[in-house]
């Protein structure tokens, strides 16, 4: 009779034991199940295969160098490449940022409310964005707050959080009729014409800052050390809020650029040589005649070169970060075309752009698929073996979208360039050629690459009408939603003339940038263009700065004086197409 219970209670035991065992191998599966989720979500990004090295080239003629370092230049932009395409973002990040809005009126833009810590804050005179003046000596910028107006200017308005500290730094009474602003009002009475003075952490791109007494604290000309600046007040800040002069940092972005037809004519056939289109220096134009010798009605411009030979180089070599379109595929096949619109280039001429120090090219162009798949395959290995990032182009649509990320003093820059237009050369699943400027990818990849890390994203697409300064509405609406997803920055190319520009939600968008290195010298149009200098602060952009130019046989850009003649007309020209939305 005892035995039955004794075998009852066994099992019973028995039973417990099993559920417990499938109770711990269930949790241990949870516990692996888990591990293996957290390691696929921290895979590493995929990369394209490392550069190859610098192949050999033929010896260098005597006085140039290869590019590399360069005791006057700044740290240039490092490349490494992340395949942005193969991100996929979580449900979170795929919903759009809330488009950037300005401060508040009469409020500081960054600084916090709590009790901050003694900071140097440099201080600089400000214009609107249209103004030619350059700079004003440090006396010019006293005596102008003390008098209320002065040199050139018949109001002065000076941001409300320095007031008091600029006065006792300087030691003076500011004049009665010196208003006290916040930063918007303050940047409405910059924009019609009064002289402004603001911390420097409150610049922004509608603005242009003025060198103090040759000093200038944007740039690729900036002061070393912030102790070079001439003008400071001492502020309570948060550490976060103050001025970071370590973290500035230049780009340096310009146009349609080939080394075909008539580039090739003066570098090789007249051997000019690889240096010469980057050698320009200074030019003025004397007058207008009539006419170019293939398109006999356009009226050309007359001018003289005025010296300063390789400032042209010079600024690109000190920029942080330097771009341009590439208008061509790169090829061992390559053959000069005198005439017509099939371009190509010979892999030697790439020396034209690693010796100006040009770091990254757009390949999203209408010309790159002038030599099929071959000629953009090869494009990307050549423009790799030379040290020279790109993107925008390749074998299928996968590769094409594959986006570079570059090194701008710790900062990094994700580039994104497009093709609007030329739909026959667009990428698709299973062919090459540029990536479409199809909202459904840019946006996509902006978020994209903002999760792969990037502070700032700029996209550079190949779109519009050529020779026209107007955006198509199209572009416009395009660059609306670029913006909306995320980009800080739209640069455009195509149109072969320097075209509008706009502000949307505090993003800057410039339609074209116009010709750098290319031939056509026919009109005023073509031949006269302006590349932009954009001064940055980590991933907040400060100024934009338009620097006009003119090409030189058929090749050559050099700078004209903005503040006079056709460099001048060139900035009226482009404020004028901007007029009916310009919002700075």
């Amino acid at each position: 009779m005892s035995e039955a219970p004794d075998e009852a209670r066994r099992a019973e035991r028995g039973s417990k034991l099993l559920v417990v065992a499938l109770v711990g191998i269930f949790l241990f599966g949870m516990f692996g199940f888990a591990i293996a989720a957290f390691d696929s979500q921290n895979e590493p990004i995929p990369t394209e295969p490392p550069a190859p090295s610098l192949p050999a080239l033929p010896a260098l003629a005597p006085g140039t160098s290869e590019r590399g370092p360069d005791p006057t230049a700044q740290a240039g932009a490092r490349r490494f490449l992340l395949a942005v395409a193969e991100i996929e973002p979580s449900p979170a990040a795929s919903a759009p940022p809330a488009p950037a809005t300005s401060p508040p009126p009469d409020s500081a833009p960054i600084d916090a409310a709590e009790a901050g810590v003694p900071t140097t804050m440099p201080v600089v005179p400000v214009t609107g964005f249209w103004s030619k003046r350059e700079g004003l000596k440090r006396r010019a910028v006293i005596d102008a707050l003390v008098e209320g107006r002065g040199d050139g200017f018949k109001r002065v308005v000076v941001e409300k959080r320095i007031t008091e500290p600029l006065a006792a730094a300087l030691g003076i009474e500011l004049h009665p009729d010196v208003r006290a602003l916040g930063p918007e009002r303050l940047s409405r009475a910059v924009r019609k014409g009064a002289l402004g003075v603001v911390a420097a952490t409150s610049v922004r791109p509608s603005l242009r800052a003025l060198a103090v007494s040759g000093e200038s604290l944007t740039g690729v000309d900036r002061v070393k050390r912030i102790d070079d600046w001439p003008l400071s007040v001492e502020l309570e800040l948060a550490p976060e809020a103050g001025w970071d002069h370590s973290r500035t940092w230049v780009l340096v972005a310009a146009g349609d650029s080939f080394t075909d037809r008539g580039v090739y004519d003066t570098v090789v056939r007249k051997g000019k040589g690889v240096d010469y289109p980057f050698s320009g220096g200074t030019a003025e134009v004397t007058g207008f005649g009539c006419c170019d010798p293939v398109f006999n009605d356009n009226i050309v411009p007359r001018y003289k070169l005025t010296g300063n030979k390789g400032v042209v180089r010079r600024l690109f070599r000190r920029a942080d970060l330097a771009v341009a379109n590439h208008e061509q595929p790169v090829t061992e096949s390559a053959t000069f075309h005198s005439s017509g619109t099939r371009f190509s280039g010979k892999p030697a001429l790439t020396r034209i752009f690693t010796r100006a120090g040009i770091d990254f090219l757009s390949l999203a162009n209408n010309h790159i698929g002038d030599y099929g798949a071959d000629g953009i395959r090869d494009s990307r290995r050549i423009l790799r073996d030379y040290g020279i990032a790109f993107g925008g182009a390749g074998k299928d649509l996968k590769q094409a979208r594959v986006v570079d990320l570059l090194d701008a003093r710790g900062t990094q820059v994700a580039i994104i360039p497009c093709l609007d237009i030329v739909k026959v050369y667009w990428a698709g699943e299973a062919k090459a050629g540029a990536t479409p400027c199809v909202d459904q990818y840019i946006r996509k990849d902006i978020r994209k690459a903002r999760r792969a890390g990037a502070d700032v994203v700029i996209v550079f697409p190949h779109w519009g009408v050529e020779y026209t300064r107007q955006p198509l509405a199209s572009m416009r609406k395009h660059a609306r939603r670029w913006v909306e997803a995320g980009a800080d920055l739209v640069i455009g190319a195509h149109s072969h003339v320097a075209g509008a520009m706009e502000e949307i939600y505090g993003a800057p968008v410039l339609y074209s940038l116009g010709n750098l290195v290319f031939d056509q010298h026919w009109s005023t149009d073509t031949m006269e263009s302006a590349l932009l200098e954009a001064t940055f602060v980590g991933d907040r952009l400060i100024e934009l700065r338009l620097r006009p130019y003119i090409i030189h046989d058929t090749s050559q850009p050099n700078f004209l004086d903005p503040a006079k003649g056709e460099g001048r007309r060139l900035l009226l020209e482009m404020k004028q197409a901007s007029s009916d939305w310009l919002d700075w």
